[in-house]
């Protein structure tokens, strides 16, 4: 087994039945604040203008002065300060301004959960490196970089769903906390079924509900396998990316994504060597 692969677990049966009951019949998936859904649905039409985004911002100061930020962070890089807000719209384009915005509704809506701040936090920062690796794979193939960013972004968003559900689901059975190996487990079996529904809730491309619902299986995604195996690759990566203990030869090559992209091994060197960007990257969005 590589050091980027995860051992296969499994639940208890009860507490599988018992999680897969509360899922689909009481959990309710967090839904998008009014300015971000607005800016989300502008940004799909190519027709609109950067002063149509800049008044909904307007109207929602922290969401402003978030995406003010992360615009002139090391992420993106700007030659000049962006200051404003039609600035940030217009230099970074409408696909760029909506992974924003939704990096910021995730931070706020999603990644909280009373009492697993840490873990949650942890997750989090997986997504965000995970976001950059899938750039830097989308480059080396000349695909859509902005999707990439997206898929990697949302790919474990249904992980801290998943902790939530199952922190409430045993509030009535038991007060013991649930061993870390049993959450981390449950987190495992129904991510990516929560992602997809989460995603799918928020209304965005059917594509993007495809990839994270299916990135631990990408042939399961099709059409949209590349997409998938992009991620999937970039999930990988960031978990070799964020052990301090891992070296390049730790990143095992016996993978069959790696020949599914048709990747290169000076490829998959390069991308290893995009390791302290890839961090640098994630730390904007924290």
């Amino acid at each position: 087994m590589s050091p980027t692969t995860k051992p296969k677990r499994t639940l208890p049966g009860w507490l599988h039945d018992l999680l897969q009951r509360h899922i689909e019949e009481d959990v309710e998936l967090p839904i998008l604040p009014e300015a971000s859904a607005r800016i989300m649905a502008l940004c799909e039409d190519e027709k609109t203008d950067a002063r149509a985004i800049e008044h909904v911002l307007e109207r929602d100061p922290s969401l402003a002065s978030h995406v003010l930020r992360i615009a002139n962070s090391s992420a993106y890089a700007p030659k000049e300060p962006i200051v404003s807000l039609q600035q940030a719209v217009s230099r970074l384009g409408l696909a760029t301004m909506r992974n924003i915005v939704l990096a910021v509704s995730l931070q706020g809506r999603v990644f909280k959960v009373p009492g697993h701040q840490a873990r949650v936090r942890t997750i989090w920062i997986h997504c965000a490196v995970t976001a950059a690796f899938g750039c830097e794979v989308a480059r080396k193939l000349r695909r859509n970089v902005e999707a990439a960013f997206l898929c990697g972004l949302l790919h474990d968003v249904g992980r801290p769903i998943v902790l939530q559900a199952t922190v409430e689901a045993l509030a009535h059975r038991t007060k013991e906390a649930l061993p870390v190996s049993l959450l981390e487990t449950a987190m495992d079996e129904f991510h990516e079924e929560l992602a997809g529904r989460m995603v799918a809730s928020w209304k965005l491309a059917e594509w993007t509900v495809a990839v994270v619902a299916n990135h631990h299986h990408p042939e399961k995604a099709e059409p949209h396998e590349e997409q998938a195996h992009i991620t999937y690759l970039a999930d990988r990566l960031s978990d070799w990316a964020l052990d301090e203990h891992l070296t390049p030869a730790d990143f095992s090559l016996d993978d069959p994504a790696i020949d599914r992209l048709n990747l290169y091994p000076e490829d998959i060197e390069a991308l290893l060597a995009y390791r302290g960007k890839a961090l640098e990257f994630a730390e904007a969005f924290q």
